[in-house]
């Protein structure tokens, strides 16, 4: 048994052991020196002390017990106990009770059972009680112990979603990246059909369809990257008033005239460092929520603040931690959520929505990406009177930056001129497809599947390498790394990242610090030969 338990099997033990002695004391006379210390035990603890005789009646109630269920002692008094419980708790405890008076024996008695309470007010919430028997003159008496477990049952149930989205978010991330390969795939095959389209358009046609569908897809597949975190982010100082203000501007058409939207930003709010475009992302989520929640039109607010998070919040919060955080405030007047719904609406392909309305992305994006940058998001909402969504990220002091860094463009049209480059990318097709456009663009290529058969490659003094392209994740290791150790061996031979995810173990911080270009999975043959023409051009 642990401490908890102790700690009230020992307050039990004591409470029985006074209450004899007050009975001993009765007959001699005087108890005045037991009762009080009886009543400096029962008054002043934290938990519920209820007192009921044979036939469920309440004798003694204590302030921790008024205060736990609501009632005044002498409200409760001369009642049967049975008011304190809803049902099917009543029922079952009338039953406990009537077996006792015709058996003797008193199955209510026990450590740490948890039920349900009722207030005065009617409302229910857990408790955790133990009872004990004992016995006062000649009468058979039971003590309660009663605990509000309502905070600790809001904590494990926001521990076990926690978890619940940390796994699903791991299980999207995989499938992401293994869907991104995939997609590439088709994308590659694509574009080399179409590169050879230009005397037959009703082929080309049909090519631009499936190009336009795989993009989507290829959507779909970044926004669970999102969810799950294994997206790779650019963070920089951002001003959140600024990117609600623009955004402003293009809701319009996408909310429609039936929805009146309302700004309420605060003029001295902190900078918080972010990735500008999934911010962006969020507000634009949220918003399309809000729309979606408000067919007959409503209003939907925005408002920003600087808070505070202290030590209180933090008990009742458990994503949150104490420090200083800018809060983004999205509210609407539609229809509202169930407690239900509210438990699930940041899992990914949740949806309230007819079929073929929704995705059940948009919400599990919010939150991947809310999660990454060190936030986390509260939901307020009753059916038939609205939602608020409160989105906490890190304040800093740094002065956010003004814009997007303009990045060089490469020469239009330019192609290889024999250059040699190692390709380094596991899945065999898309290595095939990646290393048939760069040869038919005019390079050199050596593919390899490992980064034992990269540093190999490297190692051959007679075909020096040019462009090193690089996925991040592979089977013997970690591309970031075979990235770092040729930056430093060969300065002069530029590196191009290739990533379908986010890998944890790979060290994105040094990959920015190094200014190390990241391609991103699923790309089309424009997008590798753009990054190849740059980095070549670059160094």
């Amino acid at each position: 048994m642990d401490d908890f338990g102790k700690t009230r099997e020992e307050l039990l033990d004591e409470v029985r052991s006074l209450r004899a002695q007050l009975a001993e004391a009765a007959g001699r006379g005087p108890r005045a020196a037991v009762e009080g210390r009886y009543r400096s035990v029962v008054d002043n603890v934290v938990d519920g002390v209820i007192t009921v005789d044979d036939q469920g009646t309440i004798e003694s109630f204590n302030p921790a017990a008024e205060r736990i269920f609501g009632y005044r002692a002498e409200a409760v008094l001369g009642r049967n106990v049975s008011v304190l419980m809803p049902e099917p708790f009543a029922g079952e405890h009338r039953g406990h009770m009537q077996r006792y008076l015709e058996t003797g024996v008193a199955r209510i008695i026990g450590i740490g059972r948890e039920v349900e309470g009722r207030r005065q007010d009617g409302s229910t919430f857990p408790i955790e009680l133990s009872v004990s028997q004992f016995r006062l003159a000649e009468r058979v008496m039971f003590t309660g112990i009663v605990r509000d477990i309502t905070e600790r049952k809001l904590l494990q149930a926001q521990l076990l979603q926690a978890q619940k989205m940390e796994s699903i978010g791991q299980l999207a991330g995989g499938i992401a990246h293994d869907f991104n390969n995939q997609l590439g795939i088709i994308l590659f095959d694509v574009d080399l059909l179409l590169a050879g389209s230009d005397h037959h358009p009703e082929l080309r046609d049909d090519l631009l369809k499936i190009r336009r569908v795989v993009l989507r897809g290829a959507n779909l597949a970044r926004q669970l990257l999102l969810f799950g975190r294994r997206q790779q982010m650019e963070p920089r100082p951002i001003d959140l008033n600024h990117h609600v203000q623009e955004l402003r501007k293009m809701l319009g058409r996408l909310l429609g005239e039936h929805i009146v939207v309302r700004l309420h930003l605060a003029d001295d709010l902190a900078a918080t460092n972010a990735d500008a475009s999934n911010i962006d992302q969020v507000i634009l989520n949220l918003a399309l929520n809000s729309r979606d929640a408000m067919p007959d039109g409503g209003m939907l607010e925005f408002a920003t603040a600087n808070v505070v998070v202290g030590e209180e919040y933090h008990r009742l919060h458990r994503q949150a931690r104490p420090g200083r955080y800018v809060r983004l405030e999205v509210g609407d007047t539609g229809c509202g959520m169930s407690a239900e719904v509210q438990l699930r609406i940041f899992e990914p392909f949740f949806t309230t929505k007819e079929e073929g309305k929704g995705t059940g992305l948009g919400l599990a994006v919010v939150y991947g990406i809310v999660q990454a940058h060190g936030g986390w998001i509260d939901v307020e909402s009753y059916p038939g009177r609205g939602t608020r969504f409160l989105v906490y990220l890190p304040a800093i002091e740094r002065r956010p930056s003004s814009g997007n860094p303009a990045e060089p463009a490469p020469d239009a049209g330019r192609r290889g001129l024999g250059e040699e480059v190692l390709l380094l990318e596991d899945d065999p097709e898309l290595r095939e497809r990646t290393g048939r456009a760069l040869v038919e663009s005019g390079y050199r290529v050596t593919t390899c599947a490992t980064v034992a058969e990269a540093r190999q490659r490297l190692a051959q003094p007679a075909r020096p390498v040019q462009l090193l392209l690089c996925d991040v994740r592979l089977p013997d290791g970690r591309g970031t790394e075979l990235a770092f150790a040729v930056r430093a061996q060969h300065p002069t031979v530029p590196v191009v990242l290739l990533t379908g995810l986010v890998d944890d173990h790979a060290d994105w911080e040094r990959v920015r610090r190094e200014g190390l270009p990241v391609l991103h999975k699923p790309f089309a043959v424009a997008d590798l030969l753009t990054h190849v023409e740059r980095a070549l051009q670059t160094d």
